[in-house]
């Protein structure tokens, strides 16, 4: 298997910088870490590159993350959508889901966002994570994050 592309869209330029160093030192080889800064430049850079997981903050100009990876959704079914956002409410999580969008809320360690990848990785690729709660149960809940953390993403076929 290749290395895992992972693309952060975040304009919070140092949020994004520390992010994708943490995701590279933690996960060495084994992923491609690219950054956008808005959801218009994530758009040019997936028309010319692929992607197994995005990662997108929700408060950004623009639309917000939610509506930016549901447009992504529509044309991207086998990707890995994660929301984060420090704005968690129950409202939200529940559009997340509806969408089968991954959902964390900050602040979280970038080592529990790898270890949340890895596991998805290594679970079966049929399509829908059935199993993601069990996953983050096995996780437990990331150190300084709130308890409202959930992933429903979709897996390689």
């Amino acid at each position: 298997m290749g290395a895992l592309n992972i693309l952060l869209v975040d304009d919070d330029r140092n949020l994004v910088t520390t992010l994708s160093y943490g995701l590279s030192k933690a996960m060495g080889e084994e992923i491609s870490v690219a950054v956008c800064f808005s959801a218009s430049e994530a758009l040019s850079m997936l028309a010319i590159q692929a992607f197994d997981v995005m990662i997108s903050d929700f408060n950004m100009p623009g639309p917000s993350g939610l509506e930016f990876l549901k447009s992504i959704r529509q044309d991207h079914h086998e990707m890995i959508l994660v929301l984060v956002t420090a704005y968690g409410t129950d409202a939200l999580e529940e559009r997340a889901r509806q969408l089968e969008v991954g959902y964390i809320t900050k602040p979280f360690e970038p080592t529990f966002l790898v270890q949340l990848i890895k596991s998805l990785q290594s679970t079966e690729r049929k399509g829908r994570t059935e199993n993601v709660s069990r996953i983050i149960d096995q996780l437990g809940k990331p150190a300084g994050s709130s308890p409202r953390i959930r992933l429903e993403g979709r897996l390689h076929e």
